[in-house]
């Protein structure tokens, strides 16, 4: 293990930066990753690897670090942007109108292209094979790890890892946590129809607002009256769309929102009584409650080894001990998650937030951006990783 490993990420730092900012400028959104994938399998291609494009049928690419009767550890970076319109006046501002970098995924392909250059030039100090995975699609579903994992990127892998961008977390910090870490998502559609007809005449409508103003209480009572205090879940409801005027009652209300939960016996427990609530609720008041619930990515579950082995590597990699921290469970989901359902496996938060300099917005907001100074530690982690494995 070079003991300089940083020291080497660092001088790169021009070229992750310019990597970053390149993809940044250039996002596709999910499906669409058709420069994205070639942008990153010119790049791999240039540093002596075999890129293959078009993984599951979408634009994964993969590149493999072989070593000799070796299983492989695998690291996994995203790829697809949001369809955001970016508000940052930067010279590197995405140039595709409503599209945008907004959750990280530019900085984790960067990463990990600068990872891949560290490994090909350590690669005679592997003791694992090395597979670098560039996944499509993780912020639709049904996401891109399944089809990945159908194309086959982990066979012959005995253990995953992945890193994230968090701007929540200040640069110069790196966190996890054991076990359960990112929620399972589970979408919301509740359909209410009553009766319309005139605003001035309610007595003769069965007015579907007020029924739903009604299912919104009650369904924000599940977690506080549902659920144990040693349990986790939220319910919220994101969208309401009714009417058309001011004088009318609609003949009915439109909710949408999702479910955040760490378990599936509480996943079942919660939508079940989101259902029951909602139909009750409309059937009380002589409506009807149309509910349709969706389970998405599975929970993500850190392997406790392998957890492990990100610290360590993340010590390796220049971070102090009190810098690696334990985090709280995150309500977001990813489809990480699925890779874990196969093989050990770890995802790990980089800090990137620097309010300082204009990096403190949150993930997904039109101003989202990272500090760059994260970019060279975050490449020496995921080398690190792989460098240390079956040493």
């Amino acid at each position: 293990m070079p003991t300089d490993l940083i020291d080497e990420a660092c001088g790169m730092s021009e070229q992750l930066v310019a990597w970053r900012r390149h993809l940044h400028a250039h996002p596709e959104l999910s499906g669409a990753e058709e420069q994205t994938a070639a942008f990153v399998a010119e790049r791999l291609g240039e540093m002596g690897l075999t890129p293959r494009c078009n993984i599951g049928g979408m634009n994964g690419v993969v590149a493999d670090l072989v070593v000799a009767d070796q299983p492989f550890v695998a690291l996994r970076a995203d790829m697809d942007a949001l369809p955001i319109q970016e508000e940052n006046d930067v010279d590197y501002a995405s140039e595709t109108l409503g599209v945008m970098h907004a959750c990280g995924h530019d900085a984790h392909m960067a990463m990990l292209l600068g990872a891949a250059r560290i490994l090909q030039h350590h690669r005679s100090e592997l003791h694992r094979s090395v597979r670098l995975i560039f996944q499509p699609h993780e912020e639709n579903e049904p996401g891109g790890a399944p089809a990945m994992i159908r194309a086959g990127v982990l066979e012959g892998v005995e253990s995953i890892f992945g890193l994230h961008i968090w701007a929540a977390l200040p640069t110069g910090r790196v966190g996890t946590r054991v076990g359960a870490f990112m929620a399972s998502p589970t979408l919301l559609e509740i359909s209410i129809h009553g009766k319309g007809g005139h605003a001035a005449m309610p007595e003769e409508c069965i007015d579907p607002i007020v029924i739903a103003a009604q299912v919104i209480v009650g369904l924000q009572m599940i977690v506080s009256r549902t659920l144990g205090a040693s349990d986790a879940g939220v319910v919220t409801i994101t969208r309401i769309n009714a009417g058309t005027t001011h004088n009318v009652i609609p003949q009915s209300v439109e909710l949408a929102g999702t479910i955040r939960t760490f378990d599936t016996t509480i996943r079942d427990r919660v939508s079940e009584r989101v259902r029951e609530i909602a139909q009750g609720t409309a059937k009380a008041h002589g409506a009807r409650a149309d509910v349709k619930i969706s389970h998405s990515y599975p929970t993500l579950i850190n392997d406790p080894v392998i957890v492990a082995d990100a610290h360590r590597a993340a010590e390796r990699a220049g971070f102090d001990r009190e810098d690696i921290v334990d985090l709280p469970l995150q309500g977001g989901g990813e489809d990480f998650a699925y890779y874990c359902q196969e093989v050990p496996g770890a995802f790990m938060f980089l800090g990137a937030g620097n309010p300082a300099i204009d990096c403190g917005f949150p993930h997904h907001h039109p101003r989202f951006n990272i500090d760059e100074a994260a970019l060279p530690r975050g490449a020496a982690v995921l080398a690190a990783y792989c460098l240390q494995a079956g040493g």
